[in-house]
Parts: structure tokens; C-alpha cells; sequence
């Protein structure tokens, strides 16, 4: 995961104090809670994209000869094969 866990918690918190501040949300149980779960659909949603270049490192490393005799740039190709995964599956990065 690219984003530190703390700043993720932060990040959460925020959220949930700027929603209960503009009275967009109400909740019958302790902060935190919700805090947790607001963190944890950012947790989920940052590890889709992990999983993503996990899968295009995978790609990419099955046709490392093929990228080295064809002189292709690795980073550019990751790019590509991570943007063509992205937009077939319907996933906002």
C-alpha cells in the first residue's frame, strides 16, 4: 500500500468529523467505530490497486525476454498493461 497506515487513520477521522460536522451523517454507536469502518473501505479500496500491479508485475515478468530484445521501457509498459486492466475491469485509480 502505497499510503502509510497513518495517514489513512488520519485520513478517516477527517472524514467522519467533517460529515458529522455538515450533519450528513448520524450513527447510534461510538466514533471510532465508524472511523474503523470508513478506514477500512479506504484499506480495501487502496489494495485494489496493489493487487492490480501485483497482476500486471506477473504480465510483465512472463514476457521479460520479449521487453528486453524489443528495447520496450518497462515503466511504460507497466503503465500501459496496468491502464488496459483498469479500464476493463471498470476501476477508478
Amino acid at each position: 500500500m502505497k499510503v502509510k497506515k497513518e495517514v489513512v487513520r488520519y485520513l478517516s477521522k477527517r472524514i467522519v468529523d467533517r460529515l458529522t460536522e455538515k450533519q450528513a451523517i448520524e450513527f447510534d454507536c461510538d466514533v471510532e467505530s465508524v472511523v474503523d469502518i470508513v478506514e477500512g473501505a479506504i484499506v480495501n479500496d487502496l489494495a485494489v490497486e496493489d493487487r492490480l500491479n501485483d497482476e500486471v508485475k506477473a504480465i510483465l515478468a512472463e514476457q521479460e525476454g520479449s521487453l528486453g530484445e524489443n528495447n520496450i521501457n518497462y515503466r511504460k509498459m507497466f503503465q500501459m498493461v496496468k491502464n488496459k486492466l483498469a479500464r476493463e475491469r471498470g476501476l477508478i485509480l
